[in-house]
């Protein structure tokens, strides 16, 4: 639906920014593929109020449409961690759109209706007779207009259903989700109840801007393998002074020049595991890199890169860059990420000992120490969740930087701990 709903607003030249409502990386990055802009990140549980406002706006200030997905929560739990819809509903003021698969709908029995609720888009109806009986009775049960509506369409849904986790889904497929919308939406309306919300506004709670405390170059590995960033963070590294270049661990022999912190985001790599293993120049400049006395940080599928051998899909393992003594094994089965506080043991580049870090465990891999590998965590369930050795970090835990500012800032600190034990 969501993506319908973006191919057709782009179609009548309204450009679109997509936020998602937890500091998580989607399961395929639809937006990007539609829109041209990666999905940006907030999360009530990292972010204080003014920082998402601050997020929120710098984010969208290049669109004409911000659209903030995540699911309602009914129960309200405020034990539940994790970040939640609700809360950046009433710090943005943000009207509430909620999506109803009515196939869901039975006699006498109706999901739980979020509140307060501005509109209505249904879900898999199947034909004009019951969106029109629907339509009346949802409008005047739960006093929300219905905005629009999609059909089962089983073939499109099939073909989404077989793209590969972390693929983007084929731009056509998206257009033809968007014609068939159109057969059933209100645009007047949907964009009468995004425009009549002014943008929040924010004072910045510390300057983005300026020159660095000290010059830094922050190579990113960017390709089919490693793609998964978030775009806050990289944005207020640039904004600090840092330089921030890309390159290509699958077909580039060597590393940006003079570069001081080299970092590995998520991705999938175990599915070029072989191209990666094969690729020996960048091997020996990771490790020359490391030699020299300068930095590296992997996570997720970054940090299983750093690890002396990878799981592939089909069970084998290849040989990675070896500079955490530990195996990278790939996690059977479907698992939710878990948000996590954990507590740094002991200190480290990223930052000092007490430090508290939050984020969302990546649910996809495991590490298996094969050596002496260097924890950092305080929490005995996590422990390798958060490791390193000499002056590479690996977490496990998708930490957004931007939002943890004292983590950031050691990026640009050029006097690191030694993690030799």
């Amino acid at each position: 639906m969501l993506w319908a709903l973006m191919d057709l607003l782009r179609s009548r030249g309204i450009e679109v920014q997509s936020f998602l409502s937890q500091a998580l990386f989607p399961r395929h990055p639809g937006a990007a593929a539609i829109t041209g802009l990666d999905a940006r990140h907030l999360d009530s549980w990292l972010m204080s109020p003014e920082t998402c406002r601050e997020a929120f706006v710098r984010g969208a200030r290049s669109a004409d449409l911000a659209l903030v997905e995540g699911r309602f929560d009914p129960s309200g739990d405020p034990e539940v961690r994790g970040g939640k819809l609700e809360p950046l509903c009433e710090w943005l003021d943000l009207p509430r759109v909620a999506i109803v698969d009515v196939s869901e709908i039975g006699p006498c029995r109706l999901p739980r209706c979020p509140q307060p609720l501005d509109g209505l888009l249904l879900d898999r109806v199947s034909g004009r007779a019951e969106f029109a009986r629907l339509a009346t009775d949802l409008e005047s049960l739960w006093r929300a207009p219905v905005l629009g509506a999609l059909e089962d369409v089983p073939k499109l849904r099939g073909e989404l259903a077989a793209i590969p986790r972390g693929n983007a889904p084929p731009r056509e497929v998206c257009h033809q989700l968007g014609e068939q919308l159109a057969r059933w939406w209100n645009p007047d309306r949907l964009l009468e109840l995004a425009y009549r919300r002014e943008m929040p506004h924010f004072c910045p709670q510390r300057p983005c801007c300026g020159p660095a405390e000290t010059e830094l170059t922050v190579a990113i590995a960017y390709d089919e393998a490693f793609n998964c960033y978030f775009p806050d963070a990289l944005d207020m590294l640039e904004a600090r002074g840092a330089s921030v270049v890309d390159f290509s661990p699958l077909r580039d022999e060597h590393l940006p020049p003079q570069a001081d912190v080299v970092y590995f985001g998520c991705g999938h790599p175990e599915r070029y595991a072989a191209t990666l293993s094969e690729n020996h120049c960048m091997t020996a400049a990771l490790r020359s890199h490391l030699c020299a006395g300068r930095r590296v940080y992997g996570e997720g599928g970054g940090a299983a890169y750093l690890c002396q051998q990878m799981e592939t899909p089909d069970g084998e393992f290849k040989r990675m860059v070896g500079v955490l003594p530990a195996v990278a094994r790939l996690v059977a089965g479907p698992r939710c990420a878990e948000p996590l506080e954990l507590t740094l043991s002991r200190p480290n580049w990223l930052g000092n000992a007490g430090a508290q870090v939050r984020g969302y465990q990546n649910a996809s891999w495991r590490l298996e120490p094969t050596g002496k590998l260097m924890s950092f965590s305080a929490e005995p369930a996590y422990q390798y969740c958060l490791v390193g050795s000499f002056h590479s970090v690996g977490s496990m835990v998708h930490l957004d930087f931007a939002v943890q500012p004292t983590f950031l800032d050691h990026f640009f600190c050029p006097e690191t701990p030694s993690l030799q034990q």
